[in-house]
């Protein structure tokens, strides 16, 4: 039974206190971020440069990151749901009315999983337009680009371990971690609110657009907007809190390995080194539309 079709089988969160958690989340997040950064690394240690960091720091910032996610993002969810699913932080309708633990869901994640594949393509192309477009609009745009070049450094400073320790600590990091946490909350906790308030329709649109202003990534905001809405939708279909899981994770796998093997959609330099030039995508581009759009 999907968590719409009986309002009343759970408490209903109101519309008001479901913005407030969502506004203070988002204000203590980054916060939370900056503290465990100055806590781990003292001062600042990127005054020289993500290049500088030395391996004991990423593996302290990769662990940080974790913690701030798992403490910020999916602990609170559980609380914020007793109060609706009338059971214990970790009781069995709260984990229900959070869509955790439900059967049937293995097939349906599979499918999202090879969905987020055919996604790539178009995703990443939308990026590289973005990086041969924004030159054109000046100084806004080319601030734009240096941001983005800055937070690939930093990304793949992160994600290039090369012991299978550093490698498997990554994948737990930048793939597992923010696939669950950030569904738990995103998904879980603030679109199933929404849904229950509005509508399901436009709490899929509105929980994809505040996912993507989570991320705080300008550049990336029109392709993470997009990855929102299709994890959101196919939340919405399954009511099961896997299926949106294994869909971000697989597109956070994707990411990495394109960083680990060096391709990446172009830069503020060299735009042409990206995948729109490079690879062969715009044949499944159509496809991962269509597919979007069903």
């Amino acid at each position: 039974m999907n968590f719409t079709d009986d309002p009343k089988q759970y408490g209903r969160p109101r519309l008001f206190n479901t913005i407030l958690v969502l506004l203070f989340v988002l204000a203590a997040y980054p916060l939370v971020g900056a503290l465990l950064t100055i806590l781990v690394a003292g001062g600042n240690p990127f005054g020289n440069g993500f290049e500088a960091a030395n391996h004991s720091l990423v593996v302290r910032l990769l662990v940080a990151q974790a913690f701030g996610q798992i403490v910020v993002l999916a602990l609170p969810v559980f609380w914020f749901t007793r109060r609706f699913s009338g059971a214990g932080l970790f009781g069995h309708a709260t984990f229900e009315w959070l869509g955790i633990g439900k059967q049937g869901g293995s097939q349906p994640a599979l499918i999202a999983g090879a969905g987020m594949l055919l996604l790539q393509p178009a995703l990443y192309s939308i990026v590289e337009l973005q990086t041969l477009l924004l030159p054109y609009l000046g100084t806004f745009g080319k601030s734009l680009l240096q941001e983005q070049a800055t937070l690939d450094i930093f990304l793949k400073k992160l994600a290039g371990g090369a012991s299978i320790g550093e490698s498997v600590l990554s994948i737990l990091v930048l793939v597992l971690t923010p696939a669950i946490c950030e569904e738990l909350f995103f998904r879980g906790y603030i679109q199933k609110s929404f849904a229950l308030s509005l509508s399901p329709q436009r709490a899929v649109l509105l929980t994809g657009i505040v996912f993507a202003l989570f991320h705080m990534e300008w550049f990336n905001f029109v392709p993470l907007t997009l990855l929102g809405w299709y994890i959101g939708y196919i939340y919405w279909k399954s009511d099961n809190l896997l299926v949106p899981v294994v869909a971000h994770g697989t597109n956070n796998l994707a990411a990495l390995v394109l960083l680990k093997s060096g391709i990446d959609s172009g830069s503020a330099t060299d735009p042409s080194s990206g995948l729109l030039v490079s690879w062969p995508w715009w044949a499944l581009v159509v496809v991962s539309l269509s597919l979007f759009f069903c």
